[in-house]
């Protein structure tokens, strides 16, 4: 059942009307790995992982501090009930501390994880179950800290949406992107 298979993949927080909605409105599809060694690949199967590593390498340049810091928090919050249930601020901050900026990460953190287990809050009090994305600043599906690269990342490697355009405009991207466009058209191994 999709109620099951939801508290199987996120945790037990997880809250819908219409568990087949939810859960497959949260469903990754990644793209085939690529050559480029994108921080993104290493997490596309899980939507909020994905999500939660961008919120977390937004604004750091160093690889490993990056890495280390991620792998940390998923090593202590696998899940975004894990993460939903830790009451100890401090402890997220054990975590990912490297990065700078805890307040404005934990907030979008928490925002987003949120988002995710339980849906978009609309305007007549009730919550959306069909996970979506926006970047557009009065829209129910805007989570803070998710902007335009999150989305666009998202949109590529967890809905292997390689047509789209890119509102961000980052070369990364427009990198993976070319590179996954010649790979469906056969161009590239």
């Amino acid at each position: 059942d999709w109620h099951a298979e939801a508290v199987r993949r996120w945790g037990v927080a997880c809250q819908a009307t219409n568990w087949k909605v939810f859960v497959e409105s949260r469903l990754s599809t990644p793209p085939p790995v690529s050559p480029l060694d994108f921080l993104q690949e290493w997490y596309a199967v899980d939507s909020w992982r994905l999500l939660s590593c961008c919120i977390l390498m937004s604004r750091v340049s160093s690889w490993l501090t990056k890495t280390t810091a991620i792998a940390n928090f998923f090593q202590k919050y696998p899940t975004p009930t894990s993460f939903a249930l830790e009451t100890e601020h401090e402890n997220v901050y054990q975590a990912i501390r490297s990065l700078g900026l805890f307040d404005d990460r934990l907030a979008s953190l928490i925002a987003l994880t949120d988002h995710f287990l339980r849906g978009a809050p609309l305007p007549n009090g009730s919550r959306d179950d069909c996970f979506q994305l926006s970047t557009e600043r009065n829209s129910p599906y805007k989570i803070r800290g998710v902007g335009p690269f999150s989305v666009d990342s998202y949109k590529l490697f967890c809905k292997d949406d390689f047509h789209m355009t890119l509102s961000d405009g980052g070369k990364p991207l427009i990198n993976f992107q070319n590179w996954r466009r010649k790979f469906a058209a056969g161009a590239v191994i």
